[in-house]
């Protein structure tokens, strides 16, 4: 598959904003600030992305088309989603079951629903979710595009939570769930930048520069929405350095996203 000159402008531009996501977890496992509750707090943000963001996403849209099947709404797009459902719930569940080891005590209520909603959900995360919805506003499939580039930020939580597996306790419980999540999220990113490189030659180069323009604007806040997600173990300064740029990128499998002949290309 030939690779549009401007797909891989915006991915080399994405490539230092993954690498700057990755850095906030690696900075994260062996920081001194992190505690059990620093623990239980970033999980319960990562379920309540797995649960209300996905899971009841799913299931809402599922809930407003289901009438609409085969008229308006083809089978497939109805199975697919709730395939993405179930992926997202057992995402959920992988999560919930590290965050059980820090329970003190049996008794100890594990969040439902309705206590992530109160304790899981957190401004940057909100800010990102709003500027998603802003940029479908304003610019239609664009927009969507850009959100589905940017979903799951390379998977760089899962692949560098995966590197905690030979660490004993809570890190080798983060690290199986990380590794659970990791391919069916390594799956959804491929299916949006297969859908942007399907239609690539159809964009104007005017529409590829506002679709990498909104995709950085993600990417960016993505890197803020970690960062607090995580109890904010990058300073101010870096942080402000890392969302320019300043890392060494992280390679970009085109093998895998486009397939042998791309990635020889």
């Amino acid at each position: 598959m030939k690779i549009n000159p401007n797909m891989k402008t915006m991915i080399e531009r994405c490539s230092r904003l993954w690498a700057a996501e990755a850095e906030v977890f690696r900075s994260y496992w062996d920081s001194p600030m992190r505690t059990a509750d620093t623990d239980r707090a970033w999980l319960q943000r990562q379920m309540y992305k797995e649960l209300i963001d996905g899971v009841y996403s799913s299931f809402k849209w599922i809930q407003e088309n289901f009438e609409n099947l085969e008229s308006k709404v083809d089978r497939n797009d109805l199975l697919d989603e709730i395939k993405v459902m179930q992926e997202e719930f057992n995402h959920y569940s992988a999560f919930m079951q590290a965050y059980e080891l820090l329970n003190d005590t049996q008794n100890d209520a594990l969040p439902n629903p309705s206590r992530l909603r109160e304790t899981g959900a957190w401004k940057e995360n909100d800010l990102l979710m709003a500027l998603r919805a802003q940029h479908r506003k304003e610019f239609g499939h664009l927009g969507l595009r850009a959100q589905r580039f940017t979903e799951g930020g390379y998977c760089t939580l899962f692949s560098e939570g995966m590197k905690l597996k030979n660490r004993p306790g809570i890190d080798g419980q983060i690290a199986l769930a990380c590794a659970t999540v990791y391919e069916d999220e390594f799956s959804h990113m491929l299916r949006g930048i297969a859908d942007i490189a399907v239609s690539s030659e159809s964009l104007s180069d005017e529409e590829w520069q506002t679709m990498s323009g909104l995709v950085i604007a993600q990417l960016t806040q993505r890197i803020h929405m970690r960062n607090a997600q995580f109890s904010h173990p990058i300073a101010p300064e870096r942080l402000a350095a890392i969302c320019a740029g300043a890392c060494e990128p992280i390679a970009f499998d085109y093998q895998r996203a486009f397939g042998k002949e791309a990635a020889h290309a």
